[in-house]
């Protein structure tokens, strides 16, 4: 009597398919190695033939998925991307909470994924281009001029890439140790007093990011305030 063979599971996690059977995966299982592969060994890693050792199968079986590792960079990308909400230009009573929210899953994305830039291709730049218009129709709505709407949103994308950077590179050393550090620095200190060593850096981001809007969109802060 012939023993039964144990289906082969789906996915990367399966490992080595049975002898004689070709691995079943999707564009996803790719997606999700090559992504895992990257943010584990940096963008530097990120091969064919990495990817397929990640997924337990050889290098011809990928390219029954993408062309090229240009097409899985750009696929991670728009993967990626997809987690960043588009504005909506027809809620411009929400336009500050909109703009908020889309830098801070910005601000998520890169610093989980620190070379999420550099995967960027065309079908990515396409949907960057779509971010950006999203948001430059809703300041332009909301009666910000088109030069200071482009201004913000560089602003606003570059506080996102340096809290990124900040949380990935910080360790969570004691405030009250950092503020000993500045006992003759009258500004600090200043600074000190407002709280801002007791806050944990996401809710200082937040508050940063509170402060750069009102400040250079104030037009968000009036349509907001009318509900």
């Amino acid at each position: 009597m012939k023993k039964s063979r144990k289906p082969v599971a789906e996915g990367p996690a399966a490992g080595r398919p049975a002898r004689g059977r070709k691995p079943i995966f999707r564009r996803e299982h790719v997606i999700e190695a090559a992504l895992a592969l990257m943010d584990r060994d940096g963008h530097a890693a990120l091969s064919m033939r990495g990817i397929a050792a990640c997924m337990g199968t050889g290098v011809a079986t990928l390219y029954n998925y993408f062309g090229s590792l240009a097409e899985v960079n750009d696929a991670i990308a728009i993967a990626l991307l997809n987690e960043i909400p588009l504005l909506d230009a027809n809620d411009t009573r929400e336009a500050r909470r909109q703009l908020k929210d889309r830098t801070m899953a910005y601000a998520d994305v890169v610093a989980r994924h620190p070379d999420f830039e550099r995967m960027v291709g065309p079908l990515a730049d396409q949907q960057i281009m779509r971010l950006l218009d999203s948001a430059l129709r809703v300041m332009l709505d909301a009666g910000v001029d088109i030069e200071r709407a482009g201004v913000s949103w560089s602003v606003l994308q570059s506080l996102a890439q340096t809290h990124a950077a900040s949380s990935r590179r910080l360790d969570s050393a004691k405030r009250s140790d950092t503020r000993k550090k500045f006992k003759e620095l009258d500004a600090v200190l200043t600074l000190a007093n407002t709280g801002v060593f007791k806050a944990s850096r996401d809710e200082w981001f937040h508050r940063v990011l509170d402060l750069t809007i009102d400040r250079m969109l104030p037009e968000l802060k009036i349509k907001t305030s009318k509900r």
